[in-house]
């Protein structure tokens, strides 16, 4: 779990980078398949340990709470992440739209006040710092992960030897 958060960070880090002159495959594949295989190490480890030690008639309780746990708890990080888009997107806007006024023909200002639309590229710094900002605290997000799975969740002996097979108990 700790080295699929890292991985994960590491990855959504990766992402904090790309601008506005950036590509798909020197941008965006790369980071997102550390963050995937990040990803993938940490549900698998989440899930194996959340239902070892779990009895067999209180598995399914155990698998529902697991399920709903991850749809709360995504459900309310994307909230957060939507709400720092927005809010370092609005706070960028306040900058470029300024600069956009000064270099803008009588046409576009026209546009501008019927619309409200800011054109390229000013709208792709827009959009490139709030998604900078989101990514910025899906990192930190999983860097928290990370030191939960480090310091919180501790190991018993007895799990490792049940593991290699040797002595200890059973499944309850």
């Amino acid at each position: 779990m700790v080295v699929g958060a890292i991985l994960a960070a590491v990855g959504l880090a990766w992402l904090t980078l790309t601008d506005v002159h950036s590509t798909y495959a020197g941008s965006v594949l790369g980071p997102m398949l550390v963050f995937s295989l990040g990803m993938g190490m940490e549900f698998v480890s989440l899930t194996l340990m959340a239902l070892s030690n779990v009895s067999t008639p209180e598995t399914g309780a155990a698998s529902g709470l697991l399920n709903a746990t991850q749809q709360v708890g995504g459900s309310l990080g994307l909230s957060i992440l939507v709400t720092m888009f927005g809010t370092a997107s609005t706070n960028e806007a306040d900058k470029q739209i300024p600069d956009f006024l000064r270099q803008a023909t009588p046409s576009e200002r026209l546009r501008f006040e019927q619309t409200g639309q800011v054109p390229k590229p000013w709208s792709d710094e827009i959009l490139t710092a709030g998604v900078s900002a989101a990514f910025i605290m899906a990192a930190i997000f999983t860097v928290v992960a990370a030191l939960i799975a480090l310091v919180v969740i501790q190991v018993r002996p007895s799990d490792l030897e049940r593991l290699k097979g040797g002595p200890g108990p059973g499944p309850m």
